[in-house]
């Protein structure tokens, strides 16, 4: 019986850390109508709660914007390669290969 309720106890630990791991609270207020959004979502089971629903839908923003900021430095570069006849950086691999394919 102690071996069960060892291995009930380690079970609940992995999973409350899978959860809770690397998570760091912060507590945040939202304005009417954003929680209403937010709950539709948990209602129809898009999410398990609201705090899942906020934690996701904060990190896909900030990788939005993360992608966001990519994006316009890329077209940066190309505005730069209109002016200077050429990108002001030198790229290998991958990225070179891309830019000359575009050039075609």
């Amino acid at each position: 019986m102690l071996f069960g309720a060892v291995l009930v106890g380690k079970i609940f630990y992995m999973y409350t850390s899978m959860y809770t791991c690397g998570f760091k609270g912060c507590p945040v207020r939202l304005g009417e109508d954003e929680l209403k959004k937010i709950d539709v979502l948990v209602k129809y089971g898009v999410f398990r709660s609201r705090s899942e629903a906020i934690r996701e839908l904060v990190r896909l923003g900030v990788k939005l914007a993360y992608v966001s900021e990519v994006l316009e430095a890329v077209e940066r570069l190309f505005e730069l390669e209109k002016v200077e006849g050429r990108i002001p950086v030198e790229l290998g691999g991958a990225t070179r290969q891309l830019l000359e394919e575009r050039e075609r």
